[in-house]
């Protein structure tokens, strides 16, 4: 058996980001907040952004500022765990709509049927860097007036008509936790699009208070860059304790400010961002042209006018036989619907259920690796698997 794992995903960051990040951890000078948010407001055509410490908290925060206390919210069916951690912190009640399995977009009827059983938000979330149809939702929920959040923790650079995914909906999330294609090692932001929205970030940020230094966020992402190598990368993942690739709850913390290290590294970890895009998306679309037309595997679609980033490269298996290979990075997506979320269930309205396509994804999608640490070799194998499963 081949020691080389292959990461299911992989964030880039440079040794001179890294130092920055250490200094700002030890309490050395670091890049100020305001550059920080300028910088983002300017790639995500925002008014204003709140940093914060997690992609998580982002969300919390996005939904208490538009979400009345014991509202309710339209959540996608199939996502990821952590938008039901957002939920059960922000106190809110959750009503479900389908997703497309074609596309990993919401089935805009079902949508639709859900708005008019009574929502106060709703959250639509980019999965594995292919665009949501957000244009569209938010014409609909402009027709029953209904804000939309824009959940792009994993729009990995992902752009829908031209315009980069989390800069689309008036109120959007983004995550830089470890795996999320540009990483700080943590935190998250939430960007804001209309007057009333940059009123409340500026009160939201006074409320967060100061900022920790963040140095085990630090020791953590080193530890992750040398570890993610293919050569090492066996060694975490035959931990069981360390659960990686597996779908792991954890319980909500109270929103907090972006720890300065995280701070620190942003400008050069979104300049680094852009060629690590362009790999994946290399990558993907050559994966795409080795599937057979056979029907066993079929690649997720883009919808018009989308353009994914690729965080990993999704497929759906016809068949429900054909088995992952973690050694490749080949791995299943969320095992478990949101209905099946035991947190949260007690803060889901009655009768509320995924639908048939998101229960299909839980079934049937699979997710090869298409970052840079994917070496020629490991690519060559990926391709392999494809023809063979196909």
């Amino acid at each position: 058996m081949s020691w080389r794992w292959v990461p299911p995903v992989y964030s880039p960051v440079s040794p001179g980001s890294l130092m920055a990040a250490s200094a700002a951890g030890c309490g050395f000078a670091s890049q100020s907040v305001e550059s920080a948010i300028e910088q983002l407001c300017a790639r995500y055509h925002a008014c204003d952004a709140l940093l914060t410490d997690s992609g998580t908290s982002a969300l919390i925060l996005a939904i208490r500022s538009i979400v009345p206390a014991g509202g309710t919210v339209a959540y996608p069916g199939y996502s990821c765990i952590d938008i039901t951690a957002a939920a059960v912190a922000a106190r809110v009640r959750v009503r479900l709509y389908d997703l497309d399995p074609a596309t990993l977009s919401p089935d805009l009827e079902s949508l639709e049927q859900c708005l008019k059983r009574g929502v106060d938000a709703i959250v639509v979330s980019h999965l594995y860097g292919y665009p949501a149809d957000v244009s569209t939702v938010r014409d609909i929920g402009a027709r029953h007036c209904i804000p939309v959040i824009e959940d792009s923790a994993q729009a990995a650079g992902g752009k829908l008509g031209g315009v980069r995914l989390g800069g689309i909906g008036e109120i959007s999330i983004l995550s830089f936790g470890r795996g999320k294609g540009a990483t700080t090692g943590a935190g998250g932001a939430v960007l804001v699009r209309t007057p009333a929205l940059v009123e409340w970030v500026r009160e939201a940020r006074h409320q967060l208070g100061s900022a920790r230094r963040g140095g085990k966020e630090v020791g953590a992402l080193a530890a992750q860059l040398l570890l993610s190598h293919p050569l090492l990368y066996r060694l975490p993942a035959s931990v069981p304790a360390l659960k990686l690739g597996e779908m792991v709850y954890r319980s909500p913390k109270r929103p907090a400010r972006m720890p300065a290290s995280s701070t620190a590294m942003l400008t050069s970890v979104l300049r680094r961002d852009d060629s690590e895009i362009e790999t994946r998306r290399a990558r993907a679309n050559d994966l795409v042209s080795r599937v057979k037309a056979s029907g066993r595997i079929v690649p997720i679609r883009p919808i018009a006018g989308g353009d994914p980033g690729f965080l990993r490269f999704a497929v759906t298996d016809t068949t429900g036989h054909i088995s992952p290979n973690p050694a490749l990075g080949i791995m299943r997506g969320y095992p478990l619907t949101l209905e099946q979320h035991q947190q949260l269930q007690p803060f889901l309205e009655s009768g509320e259920t995924a639908g048939k396509g998101s229960k299909l994804l839980r079934d049937r999608l699979l997710t090869l690796p298409t970052h840079s640490r994917v070496a020629p070799r490991d690519h060559a194998r990926l391709c392999e698997w494809l023809v063979a499963s196909s």
